[in-house]
């Protein structure tokens, strides 16, 4: 079984500038800088949770959640892993992070971002189907 790692992501404190970070490098930055958004992504590092759970165990509004979420899983570091019915019947949604490990390396003048990402076994049949289909004669 293979991890995949994604590029790291660099920003250049000297020089002509910072160079741009993707939209998930920025995201994320983004997100540990707002409090309540940091709340949940942490919240999703830990478990698979809905709304309700979210909303419990961060004391943050219902609406909060929901337009955080939103703005997590546009920018790609949150998604609906699998659907549950409650006792009443109602469709939910399961959230949980994309990513597995975040490393920031600082040196030369430089801040990189190595972003791991969150392997399930949906992604480890889907690889695993790839290599088949790559070997088949």
């Amino acid at each position: 079984m293979s991890t995949t790692t994604a590029p790291p992501q660099e920003v250049r404190s000297t020089g002509a500038g910072p160079a741009p970070l993707t939209k998930v490098g920025s995201a994320f930055l983004e997100a540990l800088g707002d409090e309540q958004t940091r709340a949940i992504l942490l919240a999703l590092d830990l478990e698979e949770l809905d709304v309700h759970e979210l909303v419990l165990r961060t004391g943050l509004p219902q609406s909060s959640v929901y337009r955080k979420l939103h703005d997590l899983e546009e920018a790609e570091l949150v998604r609906i892993v699998r659907y549950a019915f409650t006792p009443e019947g109602r469709k939910v949604e399961i959230y949980r992070s994309r990513l597995r490990e975040v490393r920031v390396h600082l040196g030369n003048g430089r801040v990189r971002l190595e972003m791991i990402p969150r392997e399930d076994s949906a992604d480890r049949l889907g690889s695993m189907w790839e290599e088949v289909q790559v070997r088949r004669p």
